[in-house]
């Protein structure tokens, strides 16, 4: 299976425009770090589906998740998607914050699903609450430019593995330091590692909370000096990746964060490594893959809620 490391590690030559190899699909299935990564390229290059090598017996599955309409054609696939926001999400791009809350609502929904046994609780809980305020973070610094889809599969100890990945074509780590006036770092492995620690983010700036707020498609400010746009309601936090690192290291998964030319890839003992991306990213993209059997945490005694459902089901079976 091919991933967002084996995409962006492939041995090919790229064009600076048009289609080139990085668009032949050569593996069958591909999980949400590659298909992210893959689309948001050739979005940004303005590519259909017809120009993209992918195999007949893999187009089926790109079209169920919705590879036609993030390329903005029409959406031809025959069924419906009864399994999205279960087992998978889709590819949807983060346009708007509109479409960036309902991505967020459809992934959590799959962990809140796939995860929803009691030992889970804390794991669950942890990533509904991170994946928000990532997806915000790529819609704030990589606007209409950015994707995001998750999925699940089984693997061949008897669980399954789930992996979400967002990806964009925007300014990428390092531009954006320097863009904010961020001295001393130079290289994009620097940038990664900056990010990535708790408590910095190139987006802080002093708001005032009791100014009038306009909503986000207000054309200009009427209300110079009162009023404010409001750009992120829900989930901004200012604390995305180093949420989002942590809690890779704390139930044991895997992480592929790529910007320029370095890509962070943290393993399910924990340890990190920088490697150099053959393919260089335009942007920010990255993957995180959980195995169900590493996230389960010690079963806890149910709630008063839970002990009157179970009471009740028992009463009935009587």
């Amino acid at each position: 299976m091919d991933g967002l490391h084996e995409l962006l590690h492939r041995q090919t030559s790229l064009a600076e425009a048009g289609r080139d190899g990085f668009f032949d699909i050569s593996n069958g299935y591909c999980s949400p770090g590659f298909w992210t990564a893959f689309v948001a390229r050739a979005r940004a290059r303005h590519l259909h589906l017809a120009d993209l090598a992918i195999p007949d017996e893999t187009l089926g599955y790109a079209k169920a998740i919705a590879i036609e309409r993030a390329l903005d054609e029409a959406d031809t696939y025959p069924h419906e998607r009864r399994h999205a926001g279960n087992n998978y999400s889709p590819l949807v791009l983060l346009e708007s914050q509109e479409q960036t809350d309902a991505a967020v609502s459809e992934i959590n929904s799959c962990i809140r699903g796939l995860f929803s046994e009691p030992k889970y609780r804390e794991f669950s809980a942890s990533m509904c609450e991170l994946v928000g305020d990532l997806l915000d973070n790529v819609w704030a610094h990589g606007k209409d430019t950015g994707f995001s889809m998750a999925q699940k599969w089984s693997n061949q100890h008897g669980g399954f593995l789930f992996e979400f990945a967002v990806a964009d074509c925007g300014l990428g780590f390092l531009r954006e330091l320097k863009r904010a006036g961020i001295r001393d770092i130079e290289t994009h492995q620097e940038a990664i590692a900056w990010c990535i620690q708790k408590g910095n983010s190139s987006k802080k700036r002093v708001v005032d909370e009791w100014a009038q707020r306009l909503p986000t498609d207000m054309m200009g400010n009427p209300m110079a000096g009162i009023g404010r746009v409001v750009e992120s309601d829900n989930h901004h936090m200012g604390l995305g990746l180093a949420k989002l690192v942590e809690g890779v290291e704390r139930f044991c998964g895997r992480l592929w964060l790529v910007s320029g030319d370095s890509m962070l890839c943290i393993q399910p003992n924990g340890s990190r490594s920088y490697e150099t991306a053959p393919i260089p990213w335009q942007g920010v993209a990255l993957a995180c893959r959980f195995d169900s059997a590493r996230v389960a945490g010690p079963q806890q005694a149910p709630t008063a809620d839970e002990f009157e459902t179970i009471l009740g089901e028992l009463l009935r079976g009587s």
